[in-house]
């Protein structure tokens, strides 16, 4: 009766059982099914499921309240910044064309909170995202700097 199917196709799941407990895993979805439903529907009393530690358990389907499928956890996407540099300072800082040198100063500096390199240094973050992070710094250095001087000569000017 608990013949395994081995086919090493799993669906992650959320198992909420009628006693309220609620299991994390997979459900093999065996030999012949492709699909969550499919497994669900076939005539077998029993679900081969494995937890999170790794552990081949059978749960009995007439004690199950309701499965959902749990989307794994994507890797997010970050926006290239390493191969084209910015074109304008104000998206950059996010401020409007009209913004004084005052504001600008404070959007350059809470960006530059934001994305400092010390604000993460004792996170061990992916990769990616350091480099993501360290380039936006950049940017917003760089950003800042050709808005300061445009807009200091601004300053000068309407005095």
């Amino acid at each position: 009766m608990f013949t395994g199917t081995g086919s090493g196709k799993t669906v992650e799941v959320s198992i909420r059982m009628l006693d309220g407990a609620t299991v994390r895993g997979a459900i093999s979805l065996g030999q012949n099914v492709t699909s969550l439903d499919g497994m669900l529907s076939k005539p077998t009393p029993f679900l081969e499921f494995y937890s999170k530690d790794g552990q081949r358990k059978f749960v009995a389907k007439h004690q199950i309240s309701y499965v959902e499928p749990v989307e794994p956890l994507k890797k997010p996407v970050l926006p290239n910044t390493t191969g084209s540099r910015f074109t304008d300072a104000y998206t950059i800082l996010g401020v409007p064309r009209t913004c004084s040198f005052d504001d600008a100063k404070m959007a350059f500096h809470n960006l530059a909170k934001q994305y400092h390199p010390d604000t993460v240094s004792s996170i061990d973050l992916p990769p990616e995202v350091a480099a993501y992070m360290n380039d936006m710094f950049k940017q917003i250095n760089t950003a800042f700097t050709e808005l300061r001087s445009e807009l200091q000569g601004q300053r000068f000017n309407a005095a």
